[in-house]
């Protein structure tokens, strides 16, 4: 099985078309989206003394248990990556 092209090939198009600023705040909206997320759960089920990684495995849902403030770390990691992908879509022609 031949592949006819990578990922790579494919978004360099896209990316080189794209102004400077609205490449680094989409690279920062998808970095906080998703590290600042998994942070958030591996601080949920540490705090419910389970190993940091038990919310990667599928179907877990910890969000039933979730304390207020685990609830207000993932609103603000929300805010802060619907604000980066705000700045983002201003740099667009």
């Amino acid at each position: 099985m031949k592949i006819e092209s990578s990922n790579i090939e494919v978004l360099m198009p896209a990316t080189e078309a794209m102004p400077f600023g609205e490449l680094l705040f989409t690279v920062l909206f998808v970095a906080t989206g998703l590290i600042g997320g998994n942070i958030v759960i591996a601080m949920h089920y540490k705090r419910m003394g389970q190993h940091w990684a038990s919310g990667f495995k599928p179907f877990a849902f910890p969000f039933k248990n979730f304390n207020g403030t685990e609830w207000f770390n993932l609103l603000l990691v929300s805010v802060i990556t619907m604000l980066l992908a705000a700045v983002a879509s201003t740099f667009s022609n």
